[in-house]
């Protein structure tokens, strides 16, 4: 059989021909140095989204009565040699454990992403077990453990207007702060009109910071607003649509709003009489307590890997809750039902939810569910990861 090959088809039979001496060539010429064990990419994402780090406190600041701001450091000791990197506006999910429990919770952060530590500031909760802790018993030089900063209190131009309006609620002041210090910094570069609601004067954190701030920045102003109490230089009532629309500059403006539960229900519904765009409303809630009557007991039966534990929990606490309550470690972050990390697969039970839990469909057919925002109404089996 008489076969025509081109030159061009020549050629490259000659080149195929060539591939393993001129591959030998290379080999053989290459340096014997040793390859890098791990990628860059893979070192810089150690650094932008750590696991955990182990963090301790350099210093405790009193703000009020009830409230008290923590500087935390990287522990070197542990391994952490320096704080991942956050927008002014992310939350960090610190944990702890206390005798024979673990507890974690949320805490905005209020440092400038420019500092070198993390500061959170915690308000004694009622019978809150970590906040308690937290005020009376933790000391400089106490270890903790964090995840890495996240969360959507924050700005995108992208996303928000050149305005923002940031609507804070006690403690819920912080995430701003924050946002203050990094337009103080450069870091961001909007304006930010805060309008922050407390029952009393005295109530009021960071305000030598914020007069501070407004004295070096023209795009930071700070306007507070009391419900008990009628002093001068201060407006009297709540934080209500008429109020918001006299800061409101353009249908561009963004809203954020972090605080106590009473008034992250009671903004949405204020915001909407302003036609405001949805895409330009934050929300930070630190979750719904659902009020379940007759405080019922249940068995719990946890699967983790070969490993089986039973344990008792109640109606009136989450099942996330009643696993740290009995020293069951398991991963979690928003704790409020939105960013999955907690996760876990219902194998037999009943429970209810709050509103904020986030589930994909799949999660929905396949039996799985959020820990943290999860009341039990039977008895349960569960697997968790």
């Amino acid at each position: 059989m008489k076969v025509k090959v081109s030159p061009i088809g020549m050629t490259d039979m000659i080149k195929f021909k060539n591939v393993a001496t001129e591959r030998e060539k290379l080999i053989s010429s290459a340096p014997d140095t040793p390859l890098p064990q791990t990628d860059k990419i893979n070192e810089l994402a150690k650094v932008f989204h750590p696991q955990q780090q182990f963090l301790k406190i350099e210093k405790i600041i009193d703000e009020n009565k009830d409230t008290k701001t923590f500087i935390l450091v990287p522990n070197v000791e542990k391994g952490t040699t320096r704080i991942a990197p956050f927008k002014a506006g992310s939350y960090l999910n610190i944990s702890l454990r206390i005798g024979n429990s673990v507890a974690s919770r949320v805490y905005s952060i209020s440092s400038s992403p420019k500092d070198e530590f993390y500061s959170i500031t915690i308000k004694r909760k009622p019978q809150g077990f970590m906040s308690e802790y937290m005020l009376d018993i933790a000391k400089v030089g106490d270890v903790l453990i964090a995840t890495e900063p996240a969360g959507l209190m924050t700005y995108s131009s992208i996303r928000d207007g050149k305005n923002v309006i940031a609507i804070a609620g006690g403690v819920g002041i912080t995430p701003f702060l924050s946002m203050a210090k990094a337009i103080e910094n450069g870091i961001e570069d909007f304006n930010l009109t805060i309008l922050y609601g407390a029952r009393k004067q005295s109530d009021i954190i960071y305000k030598k910071e914020f007069d501070n701030i407004m004295t070096n920045t023209d795009k930071v102003k700070v306007i507070y607003i009391l419900s008990d109490e009628k002093v001068d230089g201060f407006i009297n009532g709540f934080i209500t649509s008429e109020i918001i629309s006299e800061y409101l500059k353009d249908k561009d403006t963004s809203i954020f709003a972090a605080g106590p539960e009473a008034l992250c229900s009671f903004i949405p519904n204020e915001v909407k009489k302003l036609q405001v765009k949805p895409k330009n409303m934050r929300i930070e809630r630190t979750g719904e307590q659902i009020n379940q009557e007759n405080r019922k007991e249940y068995n719990l039966t946890v699967y983790c890997k070969l490993d089986v534990k039973n344990v008792k929990m109640f109606s009136d606490e989450t099942v996330l809750t009643a696993l740290e309550r009995n020293g069951i470690v398991t991963k979690s972050k928003c704790r409020v039902g939105g960013c999955g990390v907690c996760r876990s697969r219902l194998i037999v039970g009943q429970y209810n939810s709050t509103k904020f839990e986030h589930l994909r469909l799949a999660d929905k057919e396949f039996g799985y569910f959020h820990l943290c925002c999860s009341y039990p109404l039977s008895d349960m089996e569960i697997e968790i990861y």
